[in-house]
C-alpha cells in the first residue's frame, strides 16, 4: 500500500492536475483540515511546485435516474 487517504486529493498549483492523495503516497487518517500545501513534483507538468492537499469534491448520487 503506497498511501492511505480516502476522500483526499492532491492538486498541482501550477497546472491544476489532480490525483488521488493515496496514489501520491500521502497518509491522512481522520484528518479534518480544509487544505494543506506541500512541495512535490507534479507527474503531469514535471515542475517541482506547490501541491494542494484537499478534500475531494462531493459527487452527486447517480442512483436517482428515472
Amino acid at each position: 500500500m503506497k498511501g492511505y487517504a480516502p476522500g483526499w486529493q492532491v492538486r498541482c498549483c501550477k497546472c491544476g492536475h489532480t490525483r488521488d492523495a493515496g496514489e501520491a503516497g500521502h497518509i491522512r487518517i481522520a484528518a479534518w483540515s480544509w487544505k494543506r500545501y506541500v512541495m512535490d513534483r507534479c507527474p503531469h507538468c514535471r515542475w517541482f511546485w506547490f501541491q494542494a492537499v484537499e478534500r475531494k469534491p462531493k459527487q452527486p448520487d447517480q442512483t436517482d435516474s428515472a
